[in-house]
């Protein structure tokens, strides 16, 4: 096989998986995964590729790989980033949610106990999927949804009380309320606005609150229905998501507007590398095959 057919093979077999920047969200309705422009919110690829079902949260670029966490499914469901599955992390996981990724450790949010997991805690994993243990949230952030490293350590989001966000340390020991109020409820995915302070999506309050990063306080907040995923785009409005789809805030006009219809989860970022030598290896590999069988 000559290297100008290997290229235009590459070209054809794989023109949707393209090197660059991404927002990804499991579409929890069609079950796949949607691709946005991290700029404007617009619609890259409305199928990425297909997610078994499972009820798909988040879904979260782990190295070269995607991880997809499971709330019915009790798992976390691996896939390189082409799309095509690596298996996936199963055991000790119970109505899973969002997840988080620091320093080489995905901590995964947990609320049952089947399957033998622990309850409200936060499941820890490295990155080939061994189970580190866990912390639990009980008292703390009850019923957790979200994870996001804070100042080294993390806030954890929570469906109920005692603390919408509490604060843990990397090792799980609880640091005391980031915040609580009656102004948001049943917080789900958490992410930086581009002043660094934090954006939190508030399911049952129906909106999405940016919170002084250091002290927690609400600096300001608009209306979402239902909100449930959130990121602040490059161009400063912000993309967030509900059971209706993918919607972006106008911070100008105060408006909403939907650009993605489905079932709409956590909003997070992918980022592709350039992967010239890997797509000949893979694609090299697919040769070897056939001249082999």
């Amino acid at each position: 096989m000559s290297r100008s057919f290997t290229v235009l093979f590459v070209a054809l077999v794989l023109p949707l998986v393209v090197c660059g920047q991404y927002l990804m969200m499991p579409d929890s309705t069609n079950n796949r995964v949607v691709l946005f422009d991290p700029f404007d919110g617009s619609v890259v690829n409305p199928n990425y590729f297909a997610l078994g079902g499972g009820t798909p949260i988040h879904a979260m670029q782990v190295g070269n790989e995607i991880w997809v966490s499971e709330q019915v499914g009790d798992k976390v469901s691996r896939f390189d980033l082409f799309g095509n599955p690596l298996g996936a992390i199963s055991g000790g996981l119970d109505n899973i949610r969002g997840m988080g990724f620091i320093n080489n450790t995905v901590y995964v949010t947990n609320a049952g106990t089947a399957n033998g997991a622990p309850g409200n805690a936060v499941v820890m994993f490295d990155t080939t999927g061994n189970n580190l243990g866990y912390f639990t949230t009980t008292g703390y952030a009850p019923s957790p949804f979200g994870v996001l490293e804070h100042m080294g350590a993390m806030l954890v989001s929570s469906s109920s009380g005692n603390d919408d966000i509490h604060r843990f340390s990397l090792a799980g020991n609880p640091l005391g309320t980031f915040h609580n109020s009656t102004s948001l409820n049943f917080v789900e995915q958490m992410n930086y606005a581009k002043d660094g302070n934090v954006l939190a999506a508030g399911f049952s309050s129906n909106n999405v609150v940016r919170l002084d990063v250091n002290t927690g306080a609400i600096l300001a907040s608009f209306t979402a229905s239902g909100a449930r995923g959130v990121y602040q785009l490059g161009n400063g409005n912000i993309m967030w998501t509900s059971g209706s789809g993918a919607y972006v805030y106008d911070v100008g006009t105060g408006q909403s507007t939907l650009v993605y219809s489905g079932g709409g989860r956590y909003v997070d970022y992918l980022l592709i590398p350039e992967p010239a030598s890997l797509s000949l290896l893979a694609v090299a590999g697919v040769v070897v095959a056939r001249r082999r069988s």
